[in-house]
């Protein structure tokens, strides 16, 4: 049990220290030998090289003895399921979260810029200057322009539902393997995501608020 938690914990740092490495945009900066062009290289080609070298090879070997309990320590027993702290998987999975944030991060500054120009166009749709609210036919234009505005800031987040359904199989993985619980991998993702859609939220009441006329002076 200790040598499988400890297998476990090994291959998670393993797999945080390799993202680079691993990644089709970043790998190409730890090419070694420029006297070859370069060529990307694929998780499934690193796991078929690695049990070829002569380390994977000595790693096989050794896993492939039974292991002796009579060797083993008696306060080498373990009583928790996972056997890295909470808070260093909390500060992993941040750190992880983060850095795909950057890798992305075109995918979030192409969703401001598209909030921003459905901003512009449905401030000229809905311009102040042509709403009027004397009665009910007004009112539900304005009804039109809030249903309208809640579409767009529900929807925006498109772009992201391929990124998340992408990286299932991997959470799926650690979770089976007991890498970390799900909390750990939720809680980070969903508190770096947060103030990105508040951002965008924000971008949109500043441009439309006044502009369209749902308050009658720009200071309200």
């Amino acid at each position: 049990m200790v040598l499988s938690e400890f297998s476990n914990s090994v291959h998670f740092i393993f797999l945080n220290i390799f993202t680079q490495v691993t990644s089709r945009k970043d790998q190409e900066q730890y090419w070694a030998d420029w006297s070859k062009p370069y060529s990307y290289m694929s998780v499934s080609e690193f796991v078929k090289r690695f049990k070829k070298f002569n380390i994977g090879l000595h790693m096989k070997k050794e896993l492939s003895i039974p292991f002796d309990k009579r060797q083993s320590h008696p306060a080498a027993l373990i009583f928790s399921k996972h056997m890295v702290p909470t808070s260093e998987l909390l500060k992993a999975s941040f750190t992880k979260e983060w850095l795909l944030v950057k890798k992305n991060s075109s995918v979030y500054i192409f969703k401001t810029i598209q909030i921003i120009v459905l901003a512009i166009i449905a401030s000229s749709v809905f311009f102040r200057t042509k709403m009027h609210a004397d009665n009910e036919d007004d009112g539900t234009v304005y009804i039109g322009a809030l249903v309208f505005s809640m579409i767009i800031n529900m929807f925006n987040a498109y772009p992201e539902l391929s990124l998340t359904i992408s990286r299932l199989p991997v959470f799926y993985k650690h979770r089976d393997l007991l890498f970390y619980p799900p909390w750990v991998f939720t809680v980070p993702n969903f508190l770096l995501r947060v103030p990105i859609s508040m951002l965008e939220s924000i971008v949109w009441v500043v441009m439309t608020y006044y502009s369209i006329g749902f308050a009658p002076d720009a200071i309200r």
